[in-house]
């Protein structure tokens, strides 16, 4: 059975991964272990001198949750097992560490999650992911 990683941010372009996922489930391919995972940016600036470490962490965590909720639906909707994960970090280089310690198969992501302006200056996530990745990386457009 392969581990399949499915990289999630909130937006709809993400969402098409986790839609690719299921439908190849239900064409029969071959049963796969399936992880959510959402990885939020820091907080930045000096903000920890307006609100508590607690407060921060319960943002991310709210945030995070947020953004899974429409791709755990559409799991629970198929009927389909997995697992989430949430984390705090870069997004690429979490993920491809977090895919390499599990052992990961394939990374899948929908691109086009970021605007063209925020794109530009900050890069592509999903580049970052296939740059950096050891494992096949599945760009779902």
């Amino acid at each position: 059975m392969s581990k399949i990683l499915i990289a999630v941010d909130g937006s709809p372009n993400a969402l098409r991964g986790v839609a690719h996922i299921i439908n190849q489930t239900r064409a029969g391919q071959p049963g796969a272990e399936i992880h959510l995972i959402n990885v939020q940016h820091p907080l930045h600036g000096g903000i920890s001198s307006f609100i508590s470490a607690g407060q921060i962490r319960q943002l991310h965590q709210e945030e995070g949750e947020k953004a899974l909720f429409d791709a755990r639906k559409m799991l629970d909707d198929a009927g389909i097992a997995y697992q989430h994960h949430l984390f705090i970090g870069d997004p690429a280089h979490v993920m491809v560490q977090f895919a390499n310690d599990g052992g990961f198969d394939e990374i899948v992501i929908g691109t086009r999650g970021l605007s063209a302006v925020s794109n530009m200056l900050l890069g592509s996530v999903s580049a970052k992911l296939a740059h950096l990745a050891n494992m096949p990386v599945l760009l779902v457009k």
